[in-house]
């Protein structure tokens, strides 16, 4: 009788064990039509100031003042190319504390080497043409 319960007990521990390690092995799976995040982020390397377009206030105004954001990671959305003034420049999004505001601002504002440029996508705009 005692070997028939070590048994009992060695097969619900075994049974146990399997079921667990089947679980976290689910938990590790992500769930149909998940994407990781692909979005590129950059270091500022100063505050930032936002403009509503991709140019300078000849052609877009500014928003919201002056953003307190050295130093800090940052989402950057899309990229385009001044051809009136020769600047980059860069879409962004602030951080939440800020509301979520989405601007553009120069690609100088930030650490060249903390984001690679070709990843961000590009937009196309042509003031004055």
């Amino acid at each position: 009788m005692k070997h028939s319960k070590n048994l009992t007990l060695s097969i619900l521990v075994l049974a146990l064990a399997f079921i667990l390690t089947a679980a976290t092995a689910c938990a590790d799976i992500a769930p149909y039509g998940f994407q990781p995040d692909t979005s590129v982020y950059g270091i500022a390397d100063k505050d930032i100031s936002l403009r509503e377009g991709p140019g300078t206030g000849k052609y877009f105004k500014s928003i919201g003042g002056t953003f307190r954001v050295e130093g800090e990671r940052i989402k950057i959305l899309a990229r385009a190319w001044d051809p009136n003034n020769g600047i980059t420049w860069v879409k962004v999004e602030m951080p939440a504390r800020y509301g979520n505001v989405v601007g553009w601002t120069g690609y100088s504002r930030f650490q060249a080497s903390t984001f690679n440029l070709e990843e961000v996508p590009a937009e196309h705009w042509y003031p004055g043409h």
